[in-house]
């Protein structure tokens, strides 16, 4: 399916589709209500789908269609490189605006391959463009935000994560710390199985014969490895 509001796209990625060996077109959307009633109502195992819509997001239209939709979406966009290393990571594709029919095909080919897309990887991804100064850390479907620079260290607890701020307050969210990481800017490092810290409020680390010792601003004191990939 195929959801795209500007006329001239959208007749361009139909024929694309069209022309496809392995894909059937189940239909077309000119905006967010559109796709939303044609999910609902047609059983659809790909979506082609712009992230921003004339009168919704991406976003909205899959908040309203969570029940109903569980096959893989290759998201069209022309947002910076910040979704584009979200939407690698979790193995959801892009095609960035302007493309060629070899990067379309491209990408439809590896989602033909790779496995569904989990709901929660999803959500995670589109709140960080929905809300772009922010880091979206999922729950269940609650997201937890926080800005770019306000969480200082997290550390793993079993199944959760404590999330430590630099106005001393401590969230227990249910996440695995590797899916933390994978959300999180490059200035976040993961020293130890346990630890992940803000490398902007290290104030100096020394390099021992095993390990590496991180001092927070605060004094804290942390054990690990810089180059800790585990």
């Amino acid at each position: 399916m195929i959801i795209e509001d500007e006329g001239a796209a959208r007749r361009r990625l139909e024929g694309i589709v069209k022309n496809h060996s392995r894909l059937n077109l189940m239909g077309s959307a000119s905006s967010g209500a559109q796709a939303i009633e044609l999910i609902k109502n047609t059983e659809t195992d790909l979506l082609l789908m712009d992230i921003q819509l004339k009168d919704m997001t991406a976003f909205e239209v899959l908040n309203k269609i969570e029940k109903e939709y569980s096959g893989n979406i290759i998201f069209i966009t022309a947002y910076n490189n910040f979704a584009v290393k979200a939407f690698e990571v979790f193995a959801i594709d892009y095609v960035l605006k302007p493309y060629s029919e070899e990067r379309l095909l491209h990408a439809i080919d590896r989602c033909l391959k790779t496995r569904k897309s989990s709901n929660k990887e999803m959500y995670a991804i589109l709140e960080s463009l929905h809300f772009p100064n922010k880091i979206c850390i999922p729950e269940g479907k609650t997201s937890h935000l926080f800005e770019k620079n306000q969480i200082e260290w997290i550390k793993a607890d079993g199944y959760h994560c404590e999330i430590h701020t630099i106005q001393g307050k401590s969230h227990l969210v249910r996440i695995l710390l590797k899916d933390v990481h994978q959300l999180l800017p490059d200035n976040y490092i993961r020293i130890s199985r346990s630890v992940i810290l803000n490398m902007n409020y290290v104030t100096l680390y020394r390099e021992n014969s095993s390990e590496t010792v991180f001092v927070l601003k605060n004094g804290m004191e942390y054990f690990g490895k810089t180059g800790y990939n585990k």
